[in-house]
């Protein structure tokens, strides 16, 4: 077994401001990191024309401008930033190069002392660019041109944060920086596109003699989706079926739909087409129905005359349907609740603030030039608004202090946020993958207090072949703001999470999962186009929940969350057996009196019935939890599992495990079936019996069931009901010296009653 780790979340204090200052500040929840930025503009008046580039240098950090060639006068545009806690030196040279020759001579040159350099304040305005002028080597400013700057301190809200180049990541490849800069992305608006498909009408078929066999097949991108063969077998079939895509705006492609006759043999006889671009189609913004449109279908490979006019006809229902949630996510950790249509968007109701820090202790992914490494940024999602930090490159303990605010429109939902391995940052790298550091990170708002900043390193969790292994921890901070009344709050929880048609029209869950699928592919596709990209593979670990794969680790869980949400039952019972044992005496006979008393004044049974649950509710507010929801290793079973079994759930689907291991787990999965059908089996023999009361099949015992529901109609009617129960009560509470440990007679007239399960084969 590997080494144990500790998962538990800690709680840090990081310097943050936490908005107690009065003056604009946009750092309440992150660390200030304070920057040298140097900006470089263009040149003038150089001596040679040249391929010409700048190289800004501070101790051993340096890089270098692109190459411009052809003018004595060129422009770059670029900006470099140096962190100032990591800077040794005391000066930047800033060098102008020609690129004549391998060792690229120096045409003249700046140096800056970095005490000298002016600090640009949160709000000011940018810094205007000033010229200066080059050194040659002789010292002499001015005879080498002239070299337009603009240097300053500022921190990671400046607005050339995003735009610089950081020495930090001096290794990237000049084509990759982009991949390394800090983004911030939206999800595109997805609709469900629903075809409703009702019939079509004068149909020409290639055989008159033969009923057609036809369906309809509505093709939109490289998704195809077919409704059933009509029953009627004719040329005025009928379906009344109805047909989903997921789509995103803005709308590129178009849907093409037609009718086809399935001649058998993979021969099929196509009967007419229309081809109907997605933006004409019309809107659903509102619950009322579009109307059904009758189209005019074209024929395969007939040009129409202008007279001519082709009679086959299709009824459908198109539109675009924004009344519905296109879910993007599991529903368990949905992010976003709200309806496709921009008339249906609730109102804000809060502003949720997250300052990621840094990473600790992370495990490195890769190996760069003999040394392993990582090079780590972070994707956090709420909403349809993603963010991602800058690359720290080659480093185990990334700072990147970054905060990003989002606007809540319901405290139910959740924010999702992971720590990836950026793999594209050098010229050969390709479309390599950028791999997942640990578990996705998922918090849900209402567990949240108002108002509170919570500071903690959370714990990167991966699972691996030989168990659980610990990725790092990434710290962060988080604030849910709640702009809205108390009894704004109150009635948010009366709503119904999920728009009203989710409810009164529904869809199945196989149909959410299967259009869910194209929704993530849809969103991934989209900020795949971004630059930065937004990889794939990061989409997909935010957004996508567990694949279809058997885990006997997260069955054993499952029934001990069953099993602790029960927990109350079993040791209610047991206090009733300790009571009806008379365990302790002077307790049984309070008990006693009290149930006395409850049946002489029954009015006040369900009056104090809330009152317990009351003071309960109230008792447990004292002791609330006060952090978030995290990893927690024995609810998941992790100690408890074997290596085979580690190896089984990270297994693909379908499997790619050698025949022996398969027929290991198969013949394990035969053995916990048997269990879980002798459960069931015993569950329906009882069932079964209960049943068998009325059948007369064992007429003795319905006979005996038969009088004593007799008797018991007698003694109800004419006995009060609350001497009955507490006549009850008393022979349950009896002593034991007056009990048999015997079954009761009931259970025992039960056990005798038969089943069918002599009727199985």
């Amino acid at each position: 077994m590997p080494p144990k780790h500790d998962f538990s979340l800690r709680e840090i204090k990081p310097n943050i401001d936490g908005g107690k200052t009065l003056t604009p500040n946009m750092l309440t929840l992150v660390e200030p990191l304070y920057f040298v930025y140097v900006k470089v503009v263009r040149a003038s008046h150089l001596p040679l024309n040249q391929a010409t580039y700048v190289e800004v240098k501070s101790g051993n950090y340096k890089a270098t401008t692109k190459y411009i060639q052809g003018t004595l006068a060129p422009i770059w545009n670029q900006v470099f930033a140096f962190n100032k806690d990591h800077l040794q030196a005391k000066t930047i040279e800033i060098s102008v190069r020609g690129k004549v020759s391998v060792t690229n001579e120096i045409i003249g040159s700046i140096e800056v002392g970095i005490g000298d350099i002016p600090t640009r304040l949160q709000g000011d305005s940018s810094l205007a660019p000033q010229w200066y002028g080059l050194e040659d080597k002789n010292g002499v400013s001015g005879r080498s041109g002239n070299l337009m700057l603009a240097i300053w301190v500022g921190n990671q809200v400046d607005d050339a944060f995003s735009l610089a180049w950081h020495l930090d990541a001096a290794s990237v490849s000049v084509d990759k920086v982009s991949n390394a800069r800090p983004q911030v992305y939206y999800s595109p608006r997805l609709w469900y596109l629903k075809i409703k498909v009702n019939g079509a009408q004068d149909l020409v078929v290639s055989d008159p003699n033969r009923k057609p066999e036809v369906y309809v097949k509505a093709t939109l991108g490289n998704k195809v989706l077919k409704t059933k063969v009509s029953k009627n077998k004719g040329v005025n079939p009928s379906w009344n079926e109805e047909l989903m895509f997921v789509v995103a705006e803005p709308f590129e492609d178009a849907l093409i739909l037609s009718v086809e006759d399935d001649k058998g043999d993979n021969m099929v006889d196509y009967l007419g087409k229309c081809v109907k671009p997605v933006h004409k189609i019309t809107q659903r913004l509102l619950p009322p129905l579009p109307s059904e449109e009758i189209i005019n279908l074209e024929r395969y490979g007939v040009v129409e005359g202008p007279m001519e006019k082709f009679s086959s006809k299709l009824r459908v229902t198109i539109y675009l349907d924004g009344v519905y949630h296109v879910f993007d996510e599991p529903a368990l950790f949905s992010t976003d609740l709200k309806a496709s249509s921009p008339k249906l968007t609730p109102g804000k109701v809060g502003d949720l603030e997250l300052g990621i820090l840094k990473a600790e202790g992370l495990v490195p992914m890769k190996s760069k030039n003999g040394l392993k490494t990582t090079d780590a940024y972070c994707v956090a999602k709420y909403g349809p608004k993603w963010t991602r930090t800058s690359t720290v490159v080659s480093s185990l303990e990334p700072k990147w202090m970054k905060q990003y605010q989002w606007d809540v429109l319901d405290p139910c939902t959740v924010i999702a946020i992971g720590v990836f391995d950026n793999n594209n940052l050098q010229a050969g790298d390709g479309w390599a993958t950028d791999r997942l550091i640990g578990k996705v990170i998922r918090i849900r708002l209402s567990t949240l207090e108002f108002g509170r900043i919570y500071k903690y390193a959370y714990p990167l969790v991966a699972l691996m072949p030989d168990g659980v292994k610990k990725m790092g921890e990434l710290h962060f901070t988080l604030r849910f703001i709640y702009t809205k009344g108390s009894g704004d709050k109150i009635y948010q929880y009366t709503q119904p999470m999920l728009p009203k048609p989710a409810y009164t029209d529904p869809m199945s869950v196989y149909q959410i999962d299967s259009l869910r699928n194209q929704a993530v592919r849809h969103i991934a596709m989209r900020l795949a186009r971004a630059e930065p990209p937004l990889r794939r593979e990061v989409v997909e670990s935010m957004l996508s929940g567990r694949g279809p794969v058997w885990s006997i680790r997260r069955g054993k869980a499952n029934f001990q969350r069953v099993m602790e949400c029960l927990k109350f039952l079993k040791t209610a019972l047991i206090w009733l057996d300790d009571l009806r044992q008379w365990k302790n005496s002077r307790t049984t006979i309070v008990m006693f009196a009290a149930f006395s008393v409850f049946v002489y004044y029954s009015e006040i049974i369900i009056p104090s019935f809330f009152a317990f649950l009351f003071l309960k509710a109230l008792r447990n507010y004292f002791k609330r939890p006060r952090d978030i929801l995290c990893l927690d290793t024995n609810l998941s079973q992790v100690e408890s599992v074997n290596t085979l079994d580690w190896q089984e759930e990270l297994d693909t689907f379908p499997s790619s495990a050698p025949f022996e291991d398969l027929r290991l787990r198969y013949d394990r999965l035969r053995a916990i079936g048997y269990r879980i059908e002798e459960t069931v089996g015993d569950l329906a023999t009882q069932l079964e019996r209960f049943h068998a009361i009325f059948s007369w099949r064992d007429r003795r015992a319905t006979l005996i069931f038969t009088l004593f529901c007799l008797v018991a109609w007698i003694m109800f009617y004419l006995v009060p009901f609350r001497l009955l129960f507490f006549l009850f009560g008393t022979y349950l509470m009896r002593s034991p010296r007056f009990r048999v440990t015997l079954p009761p007679i009931p259970q025992n007239v039960f056990r005798r009653l038969p089943s069918r399960d002599d009727c199985l084969l």
